[in-house]
């Protein structure tokens, strides 16, 4: 564990990797997930859902720790990756800062997100894809307008009422099949019906999708 928390930076960067001196202090929830064997942490989702080792536990307690002591987590070095998974949720792994439609703050390294519009834990996703037989093969259909890299930086996921997640921060957007594209922002489906998934195509407003 201390070699992880070794590898935590000490500094914060924005979507553009500039160094931000301090981090505004916060008593929202931090979910941490670190699977301290894998090289390649989004890659590693594509082959099976991993099931967090006793240190990777172990880290999850320290972040949690460190979350309702010092505000917001020290940035990690690793970068923002979404799985686009086939007929699944969406695995996104970074540093990420979720807000929800109430307002309240998540910091987290690992979620899977809701692609099917079904689930009763949005925006997380619950399994439900399975249960209506959602189907989706994953394919990207967007092109990059942003250089990829590995440097770690932040990444915010905003929910908006009935509509699509948008982000904001570089996301690098990735398949089982070898196809990525990386942005510096847009908007993720969670409605089920976009023809541009994982991207929104405004479906949601037609079909009246709803949230809660």
């Amino acid at each position: 564990m201390e070699d992880a928390m070794k590898k935590a930076s000490t500094t914060s960067t924005d979507s553009d990797g500039l160094v931000s001196k301090s981090e505004p202090k916060s008593r929202d929830a931090f979910v941490g997930y670190v699977e301290n064997t894998a090289t390649n942490p989004v890659a590693d989702l594509a082959k099976s859902e991993p099931v967090p080792s006793t240190s990777a536990k172990a880290l999850d307690r320290w972040f949690r720790d460190r979350q309702q002591q010092q505000g917001a987590p020290t940035l990690l070095e690793i970068p923002n990756e979404a799985l686009v998974k086939n007929a699944g949720p969406l695995q996104i792994t970074g540093n990420i800062t979720l807000v929800e439609e109430d307002g309240h703050l998540t910091y987290a390294n690992h979620l899977a997100l809701c692609r099917c519009g079904r689930s009763q834990t949005k925006p997380n996703c619950d399994g439900r894809h399975i249960d209506t037989e959602f189907f989706d093969p994953g394919k990207i259909y967007e092109a990059s307008d942003a250089p990829a890299s590995k440097r770690p930086s932040k990444m915010t996921l905003s929910c908006i009422k009935d509509g699509p997640i948008t982000f904001r921060g570089r996301l690098k957007v990735l398949n089982a099949s070898g196809q990525e594209c990386t942005k510096l922002r847009g908007a993720l489906c969670r409605c089920g019906q976009s023809t541009n998934k994982p991207f929104c195509d405004g479906s949601h407003a037609r079909n009246g999708f709803k949230t809660g």
